[in-house]
């Protein structure tokens, strides 16, 4: 049986976004409608500009009170996040996860426009069927 990679992780739907002028609030909206821990930021052409999680909202807010939920996503995402090509192995994400300590990788194609995001749940499922663990 050949190896997973990324793309067959992200193909089962289109990832959720955000523009860079995305407010705080509303990002955090998106998460919580979509049950995701993560958007990515685009820009119009779909290139990958950066990456906002729940964990980052709830850092900024403590920082800086809820008045930065008013804020665009621009100002607080990680620029530069780690990244995936479709075509990596599942375990090689899983490395990149634990090496960097994250949650969730964004899959871009050789122009830097988003495929998807894999999420350590999915890598989790993964494995788990792989197994055939309960």
């Amino acid at each position: 049986m050949p190896s997973l990679r990324a793309q067959d992780l992200i193909k089962e739907q289109p990832p959720i976004t955000a523009k860079p002028g995305t407010k705080l609030l509303e990002a955090a909206r998106k998460m919580a409608a979509y049950n995701i821990g993560s958007l990515p930021v685009v820009d119009d052409q779909g290139r990958l500009l950066g990456i906002i999680t729940e964990r980052d909202i709830v850092r900024i807010i403590a920082e800086h009170g809820p008045q930065a939920l008013e804020e665009p996503v621009e100002k607080h995402m990680t620029r530069n996040p780690v990244t995936a090509h479709p075509e990596d192995p599942i375990p090689a994400l899983a490395h990149k996860m634990l090496e960097h300590g994250i949650r969730h990788i964004p899959v871009v194609d050789e122009q830097g426009r988003l495929q998807g995001v894999v999420s350590i749940r999915r890598i989790l499922r993964h494995i788990m069927a792989e197994n055939e663990w309960p």
